[in-house]
């Protein structure tokens, strides 16, 4: 019997442990249903609540707040202005790759017929029993929306304070 109970305990604790498996599906779910949501302009905020850690979107509400911010000029995790539901079948996520007690995982958006894909890097962390992503990069460009520019956010809350004090969004 007490072996029994020691396969058991063994079986359990191999299956916890597996259940932390890398976040490269969690990565590609997110951008599925990002992107659908995106095109039909649908509520995303319990896909934000599942697959974004609690800092980007509180970064994100605040920045959202700001009277006509300059901060994010366009959506801040595919880095475009506009997507075509066609291009959805396209995304491609490569495997996640460790970085700094996190992972990174590289996702290609496609886009216009004769344009090349874009290329990010989506950067995920254990946060509340799941991968989040914590960070985004077009690295197409080279470019990372400046999210947590503490200059910038202080100088889009003083012209929001100063141009429209009344603006509450």
């Amino acid at each position: 019997m007490k072996a029994f109970s020691l396969i058991a305990l063994v079986l359990f604790l191999c299956s916890c442990s597996s259940s932390r498996s890398d976040s490269t599906q969690d990565v590609k779910q997110f951008y599925l249903a990002w992107m659908s949501a995106y095109t039909q302009d649908r509520d995303t905020s319990a896909l934000m609540q599942r697959y974004v850690a609690k800092d980007v979107i509180e970064r994100l509400t605040l920045i959202d707040s700001l009277y006509e911010q300059e901060i994010l000029d366009s959506d801040y995790f595919m880095y475009v202005q506009d997507y075509d539901p066609k291009w959805i079948p396209l995304l491609r996520v490569e495997p996640a790759q460790p970085f700094l007690g996190g992972e990174k995982v590289e996702v290609q958006l496609g886009g216009p017929t004769g344009q090349a894909p874009m290329l990010l890097e989506v950067y995920t962390r254990w946060e509340d029993r799941r991968w989040k992503i914590y960070r985004v990069r077009d690295i197409s460009d080279r470019y990372e929306q400046p999210i947590y520019s503490a200059g910038d956010i202080t100088r889009a809350k003083a012209w929001s304070a100063e141009i429209a004090p009344e603006y509450k969004r």
